[in-house]
C-alpha cells in the first residue's frame, strides 16, 4: 500500500512542533546548572524539581484534557506556546529555587494543554490507516529535540549564564506561536451537550469512554506499564554502567544510543508504509525490548560484562524499541476515541505515564538496595514482558 501524501496543514503542524518541543528541553541542562552551580542546593530540591515538572500532569492535565475538547484546536496550540513562553521568561526574574520552581510548575501546568490538543490535531488531519505513521514523524521530532535541545543548552552555557538561556528558550516558544498561527482552523464534529456540562462531568465522561472500551483499558494499562517498566530502570543505567566497569564515556555513548535508537525507531515508522496493526509492534517492540532489559540485568547479577560496543548497542537497540511500543498506543487512542473527547482521553494517558515517573525510580531503587541493580533491570524487563505478551494476545485489533 503507498503512502498517502502529508497534507499542507499537517505538514505546518509537524514543522511548528519542531521549536515547540525543542523549547521543553533547551533549558533543561540550564536549570540545573542555575541549581547546582550558582545557587549550590541540596540534592532534595531535584527531587522537588522533577514534582514540580510531573505534578501538574496529574492535577491539571484532565482538566487541560476538557478544554481541549471544548475548545477550538487552534487556538489552544497557540495559547498553550504563549503561556509556555510567559512562564519560560519568568525563569529569568527568579530570586532563588523556591520561586524558580513554582515557575516551573505554572509551565508544566501549561504545557499540559499542548500534548491533548497536538494529538487532536494529528486526529483530526489523519485516517486510521496512517496514524501510526504521522505519530512515528511526531514521536521522532520529540526524541530528536531530548537529545539536540539540552546538548545545546549545555553548550550555550559556555557564553551565556542561565537567565540568558531562558530568554532565549522564550523566544523560541513565541516562534512556535506564531508558526502555529498560521494553520488554517482545524475542523471537527462538536460536542454541544457535553459543552453545557460542569468539569467534574465532563472528566467522569472521558473516564466513561475507556471503561465502555476494552481495547482502550487495554491500551492505557499496557502503556503505563511500559512506561512503568522504562522508569523502573532508566534512573539505574549510570550506576549499573559503573559497576559493571564502564566509564564515563560508555555511560555518555549509551544514553546517546537510547536517543538515537528512540529517533530512529520513530522515523522507521515514521516513514514506513501504513499499519492497521499496532498491537503487532507494540508485542515486536516490547518483546525485544524485554529480552534486552532481562540480558542486561543477569550482565549484572553474574558479573559477566559485555564488551563496548556490544553494550552500547544493546542500549540502541532498546531504544529502537521503545518507540516501537510507545508510538502505536498513540494510534489506539486516537483510532478509538471521538474527536469530541480525544483530549480528554490523552490526558488521561500523559497522568498515567506521570505516576509512572513518580513511584516507579522509588521502586527500582528499593529493589537495588535490597537485592541488586541487575535484580531492579530484571524485574523492569518482567513487566515489559507482560505488555509484549498482552499486545500479542490483541495483535488484530487497531
Amino acid at each position: 500500500m503507498s503512502k498517502p501524501p502529508i497534507s499542507a496543514t499537517l505538514r505546518q503542524l509537524l514543522i511548528a512542533q519542531v521549536p515547540a518541543d525543542f523549547a521543553d528541553w533547551l533549558d533543561f541542562v540550564a536549570i540545573g546548572a542555575l541549581l547546582a552551580y550558582v545557587w549550590t542546593v541540596d540534592p532534595f530540591v531535584f527531587a522537588l524539581l522533577a514534582v514540580s515538572m510531573g505534578l501538574p500532569y496529574l492535577i491539571i492535565g484532565p482538566v487541560a484534557g476538557v478544554v481541549v475538547d471544548q475548545s477550538g484546536i487552534k487556538q489552544v496550540l497557540i495559547l498553550s506556546n504563549i503561556g509556555r513562553a510567559i512562564a519560560t521568561a519568568g525563569l529569568v526574574l527568579a530570586p532563588n529555587w523556591q520561586v524558580l520552581l513554582l515557575v516551573v510548575a505554572l509551565r508544566s501546568s501549561v504545557d499540559t494543554f499542548y500534548t491533548p490538543a497536538k494529538q487532536t490535531a494529528i486526529q483530526a488531519l489523519t485516517d486510521a490507516d496512517d496514524r501510526t505513521r504521522i505519530n512515528g514523524i511526531s514521536h521522532a521530532i520529540n526524541q530528536a529535540s531530548k537529545i539536540v535541545a539540552p546538548a545545546l543548552g549545555g553548550g550555550l552555557l559556555i557564553w551565556f549564564n542561565p537567565q540568558n538561556i531562558f530568554a532565549i528558550n522564550a523566544l523560541i516558544s513565541v516562534v512556535a506561536a506564531v508558526l502555529l498561527w498560521r494553520l488554517p482552523v482545524i475542523n471537527r464534529p462538536a460536542a454541544d451537550a457535553e459543552d453545557a456540562m460542569g468539569i467534574r462531568q465532563n472528566l467522569a465522561a472521558g473516564i466513561d469512554v475507556v471503561r465502555k472500551t476494552p481495547i482502550l483499558r487495554s491500551a492505557l494499562a499496557m502503556m503505563g506499564a511500559g512506561y512503568f517498566a522504562m522508569f523502573f530502570y532508566d534512573t539505574l543505567i549510570a550506576p549499573m554502567t559503573r559497576d559493571l566497569g564502564y566509564t564515563e564515556t560508555i555511560l555518555g555513548l549509551s544514553l546517546a544510543a537510547v536517543g538515537a535508537g528512540g529517533v530512529l525507531g520513530a522515523l522507521a515508522l515514521g516513514t514506513g508504509q501504513a499499519d492497521r496493526r499496532p498491537f503487532v509492534l507494540v508485542a515486536v517492540g516490547s518483546g525485544i525490548a524485554a529480552v534486552i532489559i532481562i540480558g542486561i540485568g543477569v550482565f549484572e547479577v553474574t558479573g559477566k560484562p559485555l564488551g563496548h560496543i556490544a553494550f552500547i548497542g544493546l542500549f540502541g537497540l532498546l531504544g529502537f524499541c521503545t518507540a516501537m511500543t510507545v508510538v502505536p498506543f498513540r494510534t489506539v487512542i486516537q483510532n478509538n476515541v471521538s474527536s469530541a473527547r480525544i483530549g480528554r482521553v490523552t490526558a488521561l494517558s500523559e497522568a498515567l505515564n506521570t505516576i509512572a515517573l513518580l513511584t516507579a525510580p522509588f521502586i527500582g531503587a528499593a529493589i537495588a538496595a535490597a537485592y541488586s541493580i541487575g535484580a531492579a533491570f530484571i524485574c523492569g524487563g518482567g513487566v515489559m514482558l507482560l505488555v509484549a505478551i498482552r499486545a500479542a494476545y490483541l495483535r488484530d485489533r487497531s
